[in-house]
């Protein structure tokens, strides 16, 4: 028993003395923080407000675009469609440019996607632009294109083409004589809420954030015991040879 001891001590003084075991010890720490407050910070960038032009080569699309969108403004089409709640903190000011007949995009959006590079206090730079196709309601193959100049403009991308998608959906139902109105009524999601009970029957929520926070811990206990392991076996493959 004297000799295991008088081994574990050996080995444990030999893996903290080295500089990687101190560096990492400090360095660690630092590392997981940031891997957290990182992405944080780039995703709360992201979730300011913005200005887009949308080119929309549809030239019917103007009524859901020509206003400024605001998760405070009451929008009676999200709360048809019950997507009012949770909305994100982002507000989206649109600059509406009908390109109707155009045979190509690329001629009316090029001074806009110019503007994507303009210096931020001439007050004409944009945050990104929107290309609609002019046969998004009877193409197979229609795509949207989105111009950003930010790689973590996610959230904007996908509430504009939320929007765009909406509407055509609309002018579809329209065009074959269906009110777009009652179909959004009967298509109307339920929300759900989550609440957790203990033992005593008390209800709590939060159950999103109480997942987060298992997980990071669950991240600080595996990784650095990983980290650990691996140099009690460097140091053991070292004793062996």
């Amino acid at each position: 028993m004297n000799k295991m001891f008088a081994v574990i001590k050996r080995e444990y003084l030999q893996a903290v003395r080295k500089k990687m075991f101190i560096f990492m010890t400090l360095f660690f720490p630092v590392l997981m923080a940031a891997l957290f407050i990182v992405p944080g910070l780039m995703v709360a960038k992201g979730l300011g407000g913005k200005k887009v032009a949308v080119i929309d080569g549809t030239g019917a699309l103007q009524s859901s675009f020509a206003h400024h969108l605001d998760p405070a403004a009451p929008d009676p089409k999200k709360q048809l469609s019950g997507r009012s709640r949770g909305e994100l903190p982002q507000s989206i000011d649109v600059e509406y440019v009908g390109a109707q007949g155009q045979a190509s995009l690329q001629g009316p959006a090029k001074p806009y996607l110019d503007r994507l590079n303009a210096d931020k206090d001439s007050g004409k730079r944009l945050d990104a632009v929107l290309l609609i196709p002019a046969n998004a309601f009877d193409g197979n193959e229609a795509k949207m294109t989105y111009y950003s100049r930010s790689s973590t403009d996610l959230f904007a991308q996908e509430r504009l083409g939320s929007v765009a998608n909406r509407a055509i959906q609309r002018q579809r139902l329209s065009a074959r004589g269906i009110d777009p109105t009652v179909v959004d009524t009967l298509t109307r999601e339920v929300p759900m809420d989550s609440v957790q009970l203990s033992r005593s029957g008390e209800q709590k929520k939060g159950s999103e954030a109480n997942f987060i926070v298992g997980f990071i811990f669950a991240a600080l206990l595996i990784i650095p015991s990983f980290i650990y392991g691996l140099e009690t076996m460097r140091g053991i493959v070292q004793e062996k040879s």
